[in-house]
């Protein structure tokens, strides 16, 4: 089991999913699992350590947004860890060399509190519009649920979020983009947050919107 330190992204020892936490001269570090220790310049060894860099990569982007969408399911790590086990595994495409993060199965936040119905994303200049249907009362949402919003620009690798942008009862809310964003697509996550227990939901992906 690994055993959490401190480090850039909250840093471990010990093995967690595919990624292995150490020390190098007195620093914490993150890397891949090594699958040849034969030879550590493998195809193998390639490919996962490209697969780790981009995932590390777009998670340091959003790195607020994840602290809170996967502050529960850190077991044993740090919610950016949990985060990058997570796409890893899930959020990879293409074929060598050529690999990719599949924004619509990457994993921002992840939790049992239920998503709204039927949400949905628009962009009108700089202007994300969010609506959703008011599921309250139903499995276990509630009223007052936080709503999180994230516009990511992977052409500058840069992240715009709320954590609390609204209230599942609200419907709706905008989150303002940079205008430097202007010309670039972004895309875009919701999900939930609960207070009262730390809790979140699964983050879903809405859309790619160009600005």
């Amino acid at each position: 089991m690994g055993k959490i330190k401190q480090g850039i992204l909250g840093g471990f020892s010990g093995k967690v999913g595919p990624v292995i936490g150490t020390s190098w001269k007195g620093k914490a570090v993150m890397r891949a699992q090594a699958l040849s220790y034969n030879d550590r310049n493998s195809l193998a060894q390639q490919q996962q350590r490209k697969k780790f860099t981009l995932v590390t990569k777009f998670v340091a982007s959003v790195l607020g947004f994840v602290n809170e969408g996967f502050r529960k399911r850190a077991v044993g790590m740090t919610a950016p860890n949990a985060a990058v086990a997570a796409n890893i595994e899930n959020a990879i495409s293409g074929e060598w060399p050529d690999f990719e993060i599949d924004y619509s199965k990457a994993v921002v936040a992840n939790g049992p509190v239920d998503l709204p119905y039927s949400p949905s994303a628009t962009a009108d200049g700089t202007t994300l519009s969010l609506t959703w249907a008011d599921n309250s009362g139903m499995g276990n949402a509630l009223a007052d649920d936080k709503v999180m919003v994230l516009a990511y620009n992977e052409a500058k690798g840069q992240a715009v979020y709320n954590t609390a942008v609204a209230e599942r009862a609200d419907r709706n809310a905008t989150l303002t983009l940079p205008s430097a964003w202007t010309g670039d697509n972004v895309n875009v996550w919701i999900a939930m947050s609960r207070q009262q227990d730390n809790e979140s939901s699964r983050s879903s992906h809405l859309a790619t919107l160009p600005l």
